[in-house]
Parts: C-alpha cells; structure tokens; sequence
C-alpha cells in the first residue's frame, strides 16, 4: 500500500505548483510592418535572455522564421553549470509574417531570462491583428449616442495611480489600518516591527538585522497552521501522527511528530525555493483540478486505512485496539502528510509568505533558504503534538470508533476536494460588468467590464477598490463570511467604486496581463486606485 501511497503522492509533488510574481525588467515591443515582424528588445545592464528560448509565433503556437537576429554570446548558468547561449544587450529582431491558417490573428513573443541574482518568470507578449488589415489594432465599441468608447483597460488605467496594496487574509481591523495607509499614500506614522516586516522587509533587515528578522519568519510559520486552509486538517494530522505512535512511547510519538514537521519543512521550502527562482505565482495552486482531484484520492486511500479496508500503518491507535500484531508506524506516510498539508498551505496567501518572497527575492541566492525558514516555523508544533499523543487513554475497544470517526472526517474532505476539482473542470464564469451586491463583477477570462468600470469611477471622481479572488481561494472566501460583512469595512468602502476581480484561471492570458499589472502575487489580493484627472 505504501508504493500506491507514493504513486499518488509522488506526481502531486513534482507537479505542485503554486506559484510569486515579479516585475519583468525585459522591454519587449513588436509590431507588424509589411509582412514582417519587428521586435525591439531592452536588456537592463548585468541582465541577459536565453536565445534558445527566444521566439515568436502565430497565434496558434506556430514559430515564425527569424529573419534577423543578434549574434548570441555563451554564458555558464550559475544554476545548472551549464553553457547557455544569451543574448546580453538590447536588441532588435524581425521575423517573416507566414502564419498558418487559422493563426492569423495575433503573434506571439516568447522569452525568458535571468540577472545574477535571479531568474524571471517566462512571458509572452501578445499583439492582436485587426483580420482585415492585417495590422495591430483594437476596435473601440460605440454607443447608441455615437461616442466612441474605448474597452482598453491599460489606456483607462493610465488615468489612475495605484495607492497601496496588501495580499492575504486580513482582519477587519487589520483591514482598515491597510485602507488608512493607502488613503494617506504611506504617509503618517512610521512603520516599525511586525508592521515593517510585512509591509517593507527588506528596510526592516536594514534596521533591525537578519536575526529578527528569521526569527519573525519562525513565528509567521507556525501561525500558518491557523490558515483556513490547514486549520480544519488539524485533527486529521493528529490522527495521522497519533496512528504510528505506540502507548506509552513519548519518544517515538516525537520522533513521528518530527517526520511530519520534516515533510512540512522540506516540501514548503522546496516550494517556496522554486517560487523565488522561477519568479512564479504564489497561492495559485488550488485553481489546478488535477491537484484538487489528487488530494481527493489521497484522502480517499487515508480513509479507507481508517476504516481497515486497505493498510497503510493507519490501523491501530497506539497500542492494538483489535487484536493481532501491533504496526510501528509510517514514518513515510508522516512525511507524505506533512508535505501535502505543506501544499494546502500554499493554497492560502499570508502577508508574512509575501515578506518572505520579497525579502528571499531581494538576498538573491541567499534568499532561497528563507521558504525552508518558514516551512520549519510551520512545523514545529508537530513533533510535540506527537509526543503528546503517545499518552492517550489506554486504548481498547471504544478506540475503533474514534478511528472510523476520523475515517469519515477525512471522506469528507476527500469529498470536498473531489467539488474543488470538479469545479476546476468548470470555472465559473460572470457576465461582463455584471453587479452584485453593490459589487462590479469582472472576470479575468475576459476582461469584459474592466475598462468600464475604471471609466465610471473617473468619471464619478471616485476611487477604486480592487478585490482579486477565485471560487477555490479559501481565503477569499474566509474575507466574504467575515471581513467583508464587517459593518466598518462596509462603510469603509461605501465612497468607492468596488471591482471584484475573478482570477479564476491565473495562468490564462488575459487574467495574467491584469495580474502582472498589478503584480498580484497570490489570492486574495486588494488593490486602491486613484483617478489623477
């Protein structure tokens, strides 16, 4: 059972995935000129892209041919050893326009590269063609009344400038200290402690020094076991650690409580590392079925180890409950199950994972090992649950009933995973510019309502509040039952123009053009704009 364990576990592992964004240094412009293509490209000083990476296509994925292009110069990648061939300079490259029927539409520009720090994430520029001229161009709606009325988003977003943001739950207090400093535009008090960590990180290691500033990070990780999306697992681990503990054995229940931590610390670090030098998304893992529809299965085998059904070292409680020979536990299902409750965490921004990015970004290769910092913060309560689960109740009969209770608690879960996953299958849609609540709904498929919106509010002379949230975020929704209800945050936002921005897919085009704008690491996200004419 337990390779079929790991035959589950191991693809989630590989393929999990969350995702951290940061600003892309590279400036890219192309545009089509009599059948060909010309790209004009702004490499920053000490900063080069991957030549073997650089492309441009159709809008069907089809490469175009390179016309012209700089000569590439070697360079060994600090990461792999490996010798890569860069372009280092700024640059400029044509390409001829034969797209492939049914491509004609758009092209592409694909590229990816790195400074000596860091590497950024992948992107794609996409350039729309009006299908008649064959020329770049987007088409301005009309109104019945004849004004031409612009649906461009970035030209409607020019006339406003971005006050604050904050990623993450917050509290209804916490809530409103973020809208004081954005209306003050961080003027005001000074931010000092907590406060600057989570805010300014980097200034706070200047002021403060690195000690603190890990020790901060430790307490930020084991208050990640109270996010909503690992608080509700807590008995389900305690019986995972409990399971292999034997009766009387305070030692041996430390030692799985430590194998749990350790799956903790090494799958969050992992992770976090990857986000840092992938320069990827973060707290996006949930929009992906296949993860939901994995942990699901998961909790599936899990449960049916609870009810005795397969045996997975999740049988006996303590010390024999049903008679026979007593297993001595599963130190690699307790590492399993650290490292999948390490991805559900994932699932859930937390300013202080922010920080943690931002500041491991900032260190450079030093920095990596910040998300293993915050990963041990995480999994320290654990060998200590363990021992302490070693002196349970001298177990007996009545213990098959906990256990079958824990089984159907987990079924649940397994349960509600399947939904999540079934949903993925189904993203949820909104109508354009669609309101609800006092609320204007924008899905990110589109962008359909965006513009409009932003329009409005500059019309009105109103500020804007900008909400990005998903069905699967949990701590979205976590933000709609309480922080959102909270009768000083709704009179707090009564003078703006509230957009609730559906990332529902962060990976598909149009939702990721906004995302990058804004630099949304993670869900929930709240943005504050302000008209400037």
């Amino acid at each position: 059972m337990k390779k079929v364990f790991w035959m589950v576990w191991m693809p989630l592992l590989l393929a999990g995935v969350a995702t951290g964004q940061f600003e892309d240094p590279f400036g890219v412009e192309a545009r089509l000129e009599k059948g060909t293509i010309r790209v004009d490209v702004s490499v920053p000083p000490k900063h080069y892209l991957y030549a073997d990476h650089f492309e441009v296509t159709d809008a069907l994925g089809h490469p175009q041919k390179a016309l012209e292009l700089p000569s590439a110069t070697t360079f060994t990648d600090p990461v792999t050893g490996k010798t890569k061939r860069v372009f280092d300079h700024s640059f400029t490259a044509t390409y001829a326009w034969k797209p492939s029927r049914g491509g004609e539409g758009a092209f592409h520009v694909r590229y990816s590269g790195c400074n000596d720090h860091v590497c950024f994430v992948p992107q794609e520029k996409t350039v729309e063609l009006a299908p008649a001229s064959g020329q770049a161009a987007e088409k301005p709606s009309a109104p019945p009344g004849g004004a031409v009325v612009s649906d461009d988003w970035k030209a409607e977003l020019a006339h406003f400038r971005v006050l604050d943001s904050q990623a993450g739950y917050l509290k209804s207090g916490e809530f409103l200290d973020f809208m004081d400093r954005a209306e003050n535009g961080g003027a005001g008090e000074k931010a000092s402690g907590i406060r600057l960590f989570l805010s300014d990180p980097v200034a706070f290691v200047r002021e403060a020094g690195m000690l603190p500033a890990i020790f901060l990070i430790l307490v930020g990780g084991l208050l990640l076991n109270l996010t909503p999306c690992v608080l509700p697992m807590i008995p389900i681990n305690l019986a995972i650690i409990g399971a292999g503990a034997q009766a009387g054995s305070r030692g041996r229940g430390f030692a799985l409580g430590a194998a749990y931590g350790l799956g903790i610390a090494l799958s969050y670090g992992l992770l976090g590392a990857l986000i840092v030098a992938t320069g990827s998304r973060f707290g996006t893992i949930q929009a992906n079925p296949w993860f939901n529809l994995a942990i699901a299965l998961i909790f599936v085998v899990l449960a049916l180890g609870m009810f005795d059904v397969v045996q997975i070292d999740l049988s006996r409680f303590q010390s024999g409950m049903g008679g026979g020979p007593r297993k001595q536990g599963s130190f690699a299902v307790a590492i399993s199950m650290g490292a999948v409750a390490a991805l559900l965490a994932g699932a859930c921004v937390a300013p202080v994972v922010i920080a943690v990015l931002l500041l491991a970004a900032g260190l450079g290769p030093a920095g990596l090992a910040l998300p293993f910092v915050l990963g041990l913060g995480m999994a320290l309560p654990w060998p200590f649950a363990g021992a302490g689960l070693s002196f349970l109740p001298k177990p007996g009969k009545w213990m098959k009933h906990v256990k079958y209770a824990f089984g159907a608690g987990i079924l649940l879960f397994a349960l509600y995973y399947a939904h999540l996953g079934y949903r993925g299958f189904r993203p949820e849609k909104v109508a354009a510019g669609q309101e609800a609540g006092g609320h204007v709904v924008v899905d990110g498929a589109t962008n359909r309502g965006l513009a409009a919106a932003l329009r409005q509010a500059r019309e009105e002379g109103k500020p804007v509040f900008i909400d990005f949230w998903a069905s699967w975020c949990k701590n979205c929704a976590a933000m709609e039952r309480g922080t959102f209800r909270d009768a000083a945050v709704k009179a707090r936002l009564e003078d703006y123009l509230f957009v609730k921005y559906l990332a529902e897919d962060p990976s598909s085009p149009e939702t990721r053009a906004v995302m990058d704008r804004f630099k949304v690491q993670g869900l929930p996200t709240f943005v504050v704009l302000e008209p400037v004419d």
